[in-house]
């Protein structure tokens, strides 16, 4: 979302008025102004947050300083700047809109429904509005009405092309599987990002080749799933596919082992739970955001916001345990996985992996869910073809799903 104007008039009389002692914050607040308006919006937050030094906790200038960092892309800044503001002068529209924006961007859904609404309240709207608008209520569960929010989008811009594909993801949801396609559809008409619709309508089209998940929608959804995603994974969906991989691991349970891998190790659930049996312990995560979340563990030796096969293709150890705890259900195909996992292990080494088993009929299955599932003989096949031993196969749930337990594979193979 984006402001042609920041947020001036109130402020510059607010400020006129003030004792002269605090010329200087007026002069620097007004330069802001004038910064803000030629977009150059890093000289005008400098401005504002000196007006801010020479007038602490103005509301006006709060509200100037967190619009500029929005559009700088300093969410948790402008979050800390709204909030303030808006406790001090909740009345001003274009501010709730942008400190929306902000809490959409750092994943605080609930806060970012309330932001909309209170500047819907306020008489916001606009296709852009209406866009996020829709997509708060969508993650918030909202389905219907965050169809009608993104209908108003499109009857403000019919050609938004964001705005269809976000319709097509409830329409998905709601399992409105027709008008979802459609959607899609029209939104690769309006020049959404191909690769990235294709792979949707894939997943609403079992008879199409399945293909693998675009790597910037997953590192996207990683991002944006950190905030939360261990009280929503462990949580609420009862997850244990972490504790489970390696509670049936086949190794003698005294085994150490030298060189340890977390594939795909999102906030570190597997991290604390073999860091007592790993001399050096690496993790890798397409998303940086889960990088960063088990950064903080303290646990990992090394970690890396990276793609599992640049990964491996780059590694220069030799790994003895490699895991992937609910990872390839976000992959696909895992024919350049093994290859490039092929010669980056010892012998004798351990892979251990979860999946969900594919539909008969199916190697490789993409739900409208947006997950893979593995047929077993496709996976045995790979481990045939890659020198791999088939050590065992462990069947136990993983989480729910829609409120029933969702069975998975624990699958174990040994380096030959």
């Amino acid at each position: 979302m984006q402001w042609a104007h920041p947020l001036a008039p109130k402020a510059c009389v607010t400020l006129a008025i003030m004792d002269p002692s605090l010329e200087q914050a007026r002069q620097a607040f007004v330069a802001g102004i004038e910064q803000f308006e030629r977009h150059n919006f890093e000289a005008a937050a400098g401005f504002f947050e000196q007006a801010l030094r020479h007038a602490p906790g103005r509301p006006s200038v709060l509200m100037n300083l967190g619009v500029s960092c929005v559009q700088l892309g300093r969410f948790e800044q402008a979050d800390e700047c709204m909030r303030q503001a808006l406790t001090a002068d909740a009345s001003q529209c274009d501010a709730w809109m942008a400190w929306g924006v902000a809490t959409m961007a750092l994943g605080d859904w609930p806060q970012a429904l309330h932001c909309h609404e209170q500047a819907r309240a306020l008489g916001a709207d606009g296709a852009q509005f209406c866009l996020g608008w829709g997509q708060c209520l969508a993650h918030e569960g909202r389905l219907s009405q965050a169809l009608q929010a993104f209908d108003q989008a499109l009857t403000h811009d019919p050609e938004l092309a964001e705005a269809w594909s976000q319709m097509a993801h409830v329409q998905r949801d709601m399992g409105q599987t027709a008008q979802a396609i459609a959607s899609y559809q029209r939104a690769l008409q309006l020049g959404a990002d191909p690769e990235l619709h294709r792979y949707y309508l894939a997943a609403l089209s079992p008879q199409q080749p399945v293909v693998n998940a675009p790597a910037a929608y997953v590192e996207k959804l990683f991002d944006q799933y950190a905030h939360d995603f261990e009280a929503h994974l462990v949580g609420q969906l009862g997850y244990q596919g972490h504790s489970m991989l390696l509670q049936q691991l086949p190794a003698d349970p005294a085994s150490r082992f030298e060189q340890v891998w977390d594939l795909g190790c999102g906030t570190g659930l597997c991290g604390p739970l073999i860091r007592p049996r790993a001399d050096h312990l690496r993790g890798v995560d397409l998303s940086s955001a889960m990088v960063g979340k088990a950064q903080t563990l303290g646990v990992y030796d090394s970690l890396h916001a990276q793609d599992l096969v640049t990964f491996l293709q780059q590694a220069t150890t030799m790994a003895d345990l490699v895991l992937a705890a609910d990872v390839f259900i976000y992959v696909g195909w895992l024919d350049a996985v093994f290859e490039a996992l092929s010669s980056r292990v010892r012998p004798g080494a351990w892979l251990a992996f979860t999946v969900e088993e594919a539909d008969p009929g199916f190697e490789v299955q993409l739900h409208s869910s947006l997950r893979y599932s593995h047929a077993l003989p496709y996976l045995q096949k790979l481990a045939a073809e890659h020198g791999w031993r088939w050590a065992k196969v462990h069947r136990a749930p993983l989480r729910l799903d829609q409120a029933k337990t969702l069975m998975g594979a624990y699958v174990y193979l040994q380096k030959t």
